[in-house]
């Protein structure tokens, strides 16, 4: 036995940490696959009520080839789909590193690094130049897996010219550098702000490529443009978009592909969207401020405009921005109704990469991912068949007798079936359009969806209420925390963003101190605030004022009444539905009285 010496509350000892009891009883650790490879156990098991942890022997339920060499950062898995590469490094790298601009000479040696690589490897490598949400980026890489799903997930300059009807920048905005085999360098991921630039080192593992490009994007578009890049997904219904903001694990994806079964439905975004904060002036146009010039100079840019607005209602200072077609507008300051924000939402990935474990609750995802390339799809064991027959069995029922399943044997077609979800970070690029009808997904990234409702999501059964309109103090609060189901904290939810997390956070922790009550108020009157976190949290403060803001609970199994997992996700999907309809500042609903919404 192993003692973990966490103490179940009682009168006379005080609760334990709260995240880590959580934890233990419910017999889940951090850092544990959800599949597992073992058997763990918690309960108390002496007079002192101290918690032990039980491990059964250890059962591996899934695999991966070994690697042709200890050096290769790629090689090819099982086959299944298109394609199926395994990466050595299969999340974050082990050296990573968002502050190089403060220590001077450092992007020099990585360049000549990387320069020396390709000069003198003798390996192939890749430039391709793609669009994100408006800038040009370049990626060099010698990876094949890498450059295929780059082509994959964004648009290519002739794409989004055709689609836009906007040309491109002559030059990239943001530059990414992949490379493998280096061997004067270790594994390791680099991102200078100043430079818009981004390098990687021995690691094909495209998830973590993705995230710092996007944040390296983001960055630039928030400073420069005011647009906000979020860590999010968006269904319109009847118009209206629903922006759901939460950690892995929580529900989100589940949300989003649930809200499709609803009619008058439109699937926009999966993973992370852009918004644009826009004004109504008195024409009636709409303007998403992107500079404002007073007497002929610059006063205020990017994120910064909406608070030199509201500070100065009365100027006749000219604001210079975009429409939501996209196309540069000037209006006066006070022309514009700055008390009235709306919040515009747009696309950014051409194809989604996203987990292939969506099966699970989707099983039509299959017909697209069984197509696709796959990133580190296992094998499984027997014992993982056995321990997830009855989801095998449902997926199956859905997916038996239809092309292509249809030309595979029964084992063949099961053993697909659970590779798909048997490792929680497989991925597949997915065309939303092979799940959804064309008409009801939106393909044209410069189409904007405007967000009437934000939900974050959550999912802590010590709580019983499900659903909750925020106030400005707890919507902020929860964001600047940023709590995830594992007890870890991620600032506003979003773990892609271009900044130093170790410093915003240990400054966060200085105000969580004081009551997360009291946080906002208390980020209001620090004058030391980081910039990074101020861009971020400005722009968070707008979407406060132009969207309902909730707090969803993702708890229904609670209630005693509900015999299943999909019809918890029903219920769950028309709440959010009820919210949506919202007027009232005072919507709260539990466990115990979530039905009133329903009836």
């Amino acid at each position: 036995m192993f003692d973990v010496h966490a103490r179940p509350e009682s009168e006379d000892s005080p609760a334990p940490e709260q995240p880590l009891f959580d934890l233990l009883v419910r017999g889940v650790l951090d850092g544990f696959p959800r599949h597992g490879n073992g058997s763990r156990t918690y309960y108390p098991n002496d007079s002192q009520g101290v918690w032990h942890l039980a491990i059964a022997e250890k059962k591996d339920l899934y695999t991966f080839p070994t690697a042709p060499d200890p050096i290769a950062p790629e090689w090819p898995g099982t086959p299944i789909g298109a394609s199926n590469t395994i990466t050595r490094t299969k999340g974050r790298t082990a050296v990573f590193d968002k502050t190089v601009d403060g220590k001077p000479g450092l992007l020099k040696r990585l360049l000549a690094s990387a320069y020396e690589q390709i000069a003198t490897s003798g390996q192939k490598t890749h430039s391709h130049d793609v669009v994100i949400h408006g800038l040009r980026v370049r990626a060099i890489t010698n990876s094949q897996h890498l450059i295929g799903y780059w082509k994959d997930n964004w648009y290519s300059l002739e794409e989004w010219a055709r689609l836009t009807g906007k040309k491109p920048a002559e030059t990239p905005d943001v530059l990414v550098v992949a490379l493998g085999r280096v061997p004067t360098e270790a594994e390791a991921a680099y991102y200078s702000r100043q430079n818009d630039t981004v390098v990687f080192f021995n690691t094909s593992y495209y998830g973590q490529l993705k995230s710092w490009v996007l944040g390296a994007v983001g960055r630039k578009l928030a400073v420069d443009y005011g647009i906000h890049s979020i860590h999010g997904a968006v269904v319109t219904k009847d118009g209206q978009g629903v922006l759901y903001i939460a950690p892995t694990g929580t529900g989100k994806s589940t949300s989003t592909y649930g809200l499709m079964e609803f009619p008058n439905t439109r699937f926009h975004s999966d993973d992370w969207v852009y918004v644009r904060y826009a004004y109504r002036s008195k024409d009636g146009k709409l303007l998403s401020p992107a500079r404002i010039l007073d007497g002929g100079d610059e006063v205020a840019r990017g994120y910064q405009t909406y608070r030199w607005l509201e500070e100065h209602r009365g100027s006749d200072a000219t604001v210079i921005g975009r429409g939501l077609d996209d196309k540069e507008i000037t209006a006066a300051a006070n022309e514009l109704d700055v008390e009235h924000p709306e919040a515009y939402a747009y696309t950014s990935e051409k194809v989604f990469y996203l987990r292939s474990n969506l099966v699970e609750n989707f099983p039509e995802a299959a017909f697209d991912m069984i197509r696709s390339r796959l990133e580190n799809c296992p094998d499984v064991t027997p014992e993982f068949m056995i321990e997830n027959k009855p989801t095998i069995d449902a997926i199956e029922a859905k997916l038996r007798r239809r092309s292509p399943f249809d030309k595979m044997d029964n084992q063949q077609l099961r053993e697909t079936i659970g590779r798909f979800f048997a490792f929680d970070n497989t991925r597949a690029m997915l065309d939303i359009t092979t799940v959804f009808p064309k008409e009801r997904v939106f393909t044209n990234p410069m189409e904007p969806a405007r967000i009437s409702a934000v939900m974050l999501i959550k999912r802590n059964f010590d709580e019983d209420v499900i659903v909750e309109r925020l106030t400005i103090d707890k919507f902020m609060a929860r964001l600047l925390v940023g709590r995830t189901p594992s007890g870890t904290k991620e600032i506003v939810y979003n773990n892609y963003r271009a900044v130093d997390d170790k410093s915003e956070r240990a400054w966060i922790d200085t105000i969580e101190a004081k009551g997360v009550d009291n946080m906002w108020a208390e980020y209001l009157k620090a004058k030391n605030r980081p910039e990074t976190l101020h861009e971020e949290m400005e722009m968070f403060r707008m979407m406060f004022k132009s969207a309902a803001a909730y707090d969803l609970n993702t708890i229904l199994q609670k209630d005693k009444a509900i015999g299943s997992k999909m019809e918890a996700v029903s219920k769950t999907m028309r709440i959010i539905v009820a919210a949506l309809d919202n007027t009232k500042d005072s919507f709260r609903y539990g466990v115990g009285d979530y039905r009133r919404l329903l009836d």
